[in-house]
């Protein structure tokens, strides 16, 4: 029978991420849509607050951040950060609640959270089969989403730890919203479960998933290999380790990875553009052999500025020879102009047009030629 509208919930630390933790939601998605148990329209992993006080649990926004990391190439796993946020730390009945009310009401909500599943948006158009049919037939259906606790065979086992966690919670939270629990080969949750009055009174909302490909890599054992400085390779995703490298979490050597390398690279590009940058006109100064020619765009020349320079003296041109430079015009290819001063209103790479004044007045004694 169809639990219909699911969202997948995992609870922790995540210090660090590991694939396991990742696994999860692919495996319990997996078994609940093949077998027709409901409709998994969404995934969250909610990292729980600093003051939760585990040991070696590192500062919230490290935590976040490596989850980012690791679940850049989900297409339907998303972060809350709403506990992180909160005072204090919460606890799991009420983390599920506040989820659970706020997805089936976001509708109301001018302002979603960003962790809100996709598949939500359209929500109306995901339709079961069962509930499909019994709409054609005028029956009302509930498509309101249920979220679901998903965790381990130990989280489950710690159920029975005395003092842990109170009879009101467990009750909400096996009764109320459900639990999914990922097991190894070889273990016998359903034991538990017997063994259990109340997990046994709510056996129905209670999914064991069997994971048949041995994983059993953790954050602890994570942990363990990168503080004692050997290779985690391949137990979490390289971005996690090299995050938890360079901020030497853990108690973590910084190492140069290729990670760090090209993070480096983008970040000195994340700068303002020299086209962005406003440049002062150089002041006046002597210059050799200054090029003046057009670019790219022709249409902003709006002005003719004159420079002048000193000639040689010749017999017969004994005054001294003046440039004008205006702009250019079509069919004229701009000049090289020689100078040994430009006035300080000249912009370098304006475009310009140099105009000789020999050319401009016909010399008929000779003797003169154009720039």
């Amino acid at each position: 029978m169809s639990q219909g509208k699911i969202v997948l919930m995992a609870c922790g630390s995540f210090s660090p991420p590991t694939y396991m933790h990742l696994r999860m939601f692919e495996i319990a998605k997996d078994y609940i849509q093949t077998l027709g148990l409901g409709t998994v329209v969404g995934g969250l992993a909610s990292p729980v607050h600093d003051a939760y006080g585990k040991k070696d649990l590192v500062a919230a926004h490290h935590r976040i951040a490596m989850l980012k990391l690791a679940l850049r190439s989900s297409s339907w796993v998303k972060i809350s950060e709403w506990e992180t946020q909160q005072s204090g730390w919460t606890r799991t009945r009420l983390s599920l609640q506040y989820h659970q009310d706020t997805i089936n009401n976001y509708m109301n909500d001018p302002d979603p959270p960003a962790w809100l599943p996709d598949d939500l948006i359209n929500l109306n158009s995901i339709d079961e089969p069962d509930n499909l049919m019994e709409k054609l037939n005028g029956n009302q259906v509930d498509d309101r989403v249920t979220v679901k606790l998903l965790c381990g065979a130990d989280l489950l086992e710690s159920f029975a730890t005395p003092g842990l966690w109170s009879d009101e919670d467990l009750e909400t939270i096996v009764g109320k919203h459900g639990l999914v629990v990922v097991s190894r080969a070889g273990s016998d949750p359903g034991r538990f479960i017997y063994e259990s009055d109340m997990l046994y009174k709510h056996r129905k909302n209670v999914l064991l998933v069997t994971n048949y490909i041995a994983n059993d890599v953790s954050s602890t054992v994570i942990r363990r290999l990168v503080r004692r400085g050997e290779s985690a390779k391949y137990l979490t995703d390289d971005a996690v380790l090299a995050y938890l490298r360079q901020h030497r979490l853990y108690g973590a050597r910084h190492t140069d990875t290729e990670y760090n390398i090209l993070n480096e690279l983008i970040a000195s590009y994340d700068k303002r553009s020299p086209q962005d940058v406003i440049m002062a006109s150089p002041e006046e100064t002597s210059f050799k052999n200054i090029l003046i020619s057009i670019r790219d765009k022709p249409s902003i020349i709006d002005e003719t500025i004159t420079v002048k320079r000193p000639r040689k003296s010749n017999f017969l041109m004994p005054n001294s020879h003046t440039d004008s430079v205006s702009p250019i015009t079509d069919g004229i290819k701009p000049k090289i102009a020689f100078n040994d001063k430009v006035p300080s209103t000249y912009v370098p790479g304006k475009a310009v047009k140099i105009v000789s004044d020999a050319t401009e007045h016909k010399i008929d004694k000779g003797g003169g030629c154009p720039l």
